[in-house]
Formats: C-alpha cells, sequence, structure tokens
C-alpha cells in the first residue's frame, strides 16, 4: 500500500505594508530598549544608537504609509490628520533647532537631524496619501504634504551651513 503524500497548508504571506510595520515596531522596540539602558548607564553612543534607531523605524513607517492601501476618509478625518501633520512638522523644526546646540557633538546633532527627518517624511507621506484618496481635496495641502519634507531638510542644510 502507497503511503499518502503530505497535503501542503498555503502560508499566508505578509503584505510589503505589513512587514513594513513589522520592521518599524522592531527597530522602535531597540530604541526603546536602548534609551533605557542609556537610564541606567548614561552614555551618549547608546543615546546616538537609540536615535538612529527610531530613524529607521520612521522610515519603515514611512515606507508602510507608502505601501498601505490607505482608506478614503471624511472631512473630520482629515482635519484630524491635517493637525497631526503640523504636529509633526513642528515637531521636526524644532529637533532640527534643538540639534544645532554646541553642547553636544557633531554625531548625537546628525542623529537627532536624521530623526526630524524621517519624521517629517512620515508625516508628510501620510497626511498626502490621505488628500490623494479625495479627489475634492485642495492642491495646496497635497503640495504642502508633499514639500514640506523637502523645507525641513533645507533648514537642515541652511543651518549646517552658517554653523561652519
Amino acid at each position: 500500500m502507497a503511503t499518502p503524500k503530505p497535503v501542503r497548508v498555503p502560508t499566508r504571506r505578509l503584505s510589503a505594508s505589513q512587514r513594513a510595520v513589522r520592521g518599524a515596531g522592531v527597530a522602535s522596540s531597540l530604541a526603546l530598549g536602548l534609551l533605557t539602558a542609556h537610564i541606567f548607564a548614561p552614555s551618549e553612543s547608546c543615546q546616538i544608537a537609540a536615535l538612529f534607531l527610531l530613524g529607521g523605524a520612521l522610515v519603515a513607517a514611512w515606507a508602510a504609509v507608502l505601501t498601505w492601501r490607505i482608506p478614503i476618509y471624511g472631512r473630520s478625518r482629515l482635519v484630524s490628520l491635517a493637525i497631526l501633520w503640523v504636529l509633526g512638522i513642528g515637531l521636526s523644526v524644532c529637533l532640527v533647532l534643538v540639534s544645532t546646540s554646541d553642547a553636544r557633538g557633531l554625531l548625537w546633532q546628525r542623529s537627532v537631524q536624521w530623526l526630524a527627518l524621517t519624521l517629517s517624511l512620515a508625516i508628510g507621506a501620510l497626511f498626502l496619501r490621505a488628500l490623494l484618496r479625495v479627489r475634492t481635496s485642495p492642491l495646496s495641502g497635497r503640495l504642502l504634504s508633499l514639500v514640506s519634507p523637502f523645507a525641513v531638510l533645507a533648514l537642515i542644510l541652511i543651518l549646517a551651513l552658517t554653523r561652519t
């Protein structure tokens, strides 16, 4: 009597946005672990590594937003996303301005600037994708959300050039 062939159970593959969200979760968990270690054993290199990891998590979140099939939001949700975008860009600008202090080293300044840039990328992409799904969204909002990461990058470059 012949033995039956094993039945192959199909596995469920993760989408690109799910993989990116998982990557963001892993990177942010590692950053949280490094920041917790920094509390007990203060080390600037530990803090710098955590900031770069947190920036990497935001890059993964940016990739997740770009690959996510975003739903169509109503006006009240778009207003909430607009407020979130304003807060995110404001925080990015504040991070850039904080990074210009002379009290810290160059690597710490670059890690904070990296965090500001990736935050502006992620929040700008989220707002842009939400606006692109609504046909009646204003063109000015689309342009602002598209240009905001470039404005943060320009601020980083201008402040770096004026310091030298």
